[in-house]
């Protein structure tokens, strides 16, 4: 599946590293371990692989501590998280992993496999604060594979988070990179944030074409037609004033005082007065329409 892509090679050579115990004097659980193997790798069995890694740390959590049963509870923890990740349940995953482990004591093959399983579904914020912690707790005895998961803690947390100081400052440690690979590192870090600054400024662009855009359509459309109403109010009480211009004074006044007569003297809500008003009304239209023909 997608989503194990990075995760598989992992899993795999963490199964190998416990491939040569021996069935004697081994924990009860180790049982398990090889069933549960065979149910992820040979049938496919997600879901029963995850049963049988449970039931074996269980019976782990129940004995002393020794590096066999540091190593059996490794390798089912291994296996559960590539079984939960073919089932699509990755964000179970860190939840199920610190019912068994305190973020130090994680193996590095269990952090390097949860670093590339969270990079892998865009969730990197997921493993920040735990890969810190372990670094933290592993930095006194730095190891292939200290360096190993330092590494992947740079390049696929601390970069596409944007935290570019702390990156540098990880990759300048002498402990971690030669000079060379710090080149190699700092150079890498540099076009990540170009990438990054490149991608925000494509997005504020994008953002003001889109405000742009809004405000022409559909609110600016709208202040757009009143503008285009206003203009034409205008222009026709421009054109109104300079018809009336040419209209003489007293034939204004005379349309006047007949509004005043019919809006003033007479009672609309009367019926009586429906057929003197309509009659008036008629004779103003008449009256009106022929002072503007003559004018």
């Amino acid at each position: 599946m997608a989503v194990t892509e990075n995760v598989s090679s992992c899993s795999l050579s963490a199964m190998w590293d416990w491939s040569h115990l021996s069935l004697s004097g081994t924990p009860p659980a180790f049982s398990l371990l090889d069933a549960a193997t065979d149910l992820l790798v040979l049938e496919r069995n997600f879901a029963g692989a995850l049963e049988l890694c449970e039931r074996g740390l269980q019976i782990i959590t129940t004995e002393p501590r020794d590096t066999k049963n540091d190593q059996v509870k490794a390798a089912l923890a291994v296996i559960a998280i590539q079984a939960l990740a073919e089932m699509e349940r990755w964000r179970e995953v860190l939840p199920w992993l610190l019912q068994y482990y305190r973020p130090p004591e994680m193996p590095h093959n269990i952090m390097e496999m949860c670093l590339l399983l969270y990079s892998r579904v865009k969730q990197p914020h997921v493993m920040l604060e735990l890969s810190r912690d372990w670094l933290r707790g592993h930095v006194a005895y730095p190891s292939v594979q200290y360096k190993r998961v330092a590494e992947l803690h740079l390049l696929n947390i601390l970069l596409p988070l944007g935290h570019f100081s702390e990156a540098e400052e990880l990759a300048q440690d002498p402990q971690l990179f030669s000079k060379q690979q710090q080149e190699v590192v700092l150079t890498a870090v540099r076009e990540e944030k170009r990438r990054l600054e490149r991608e925000e400024e494509e997005a504020k662009v994008e953002r003001e074409r889109l405000s742009h855009e809004q405000s022409v359509s559909p609110s600016g459309n709208v202040r757009a037609r009143y503008l285009q109403v206003a203009h034409m109010v205008y222009g026709a009480l421009s054109a109104a004033l300079t018809w009336t211009r040419k209209i003489p004074l007293r034939l204004v006044l005379l349309a006047l005082l007949l509004m005043s007569v019919i809006l003033l003297r007479l009672d609309p809500a009367s019926p009586a007065s429906q057929g003197p008003i309509l009659r008036l009304l008629l004779l103003f239209r008449q009256t009106f329409t022929g002072l503007f023909k003559n004018h």
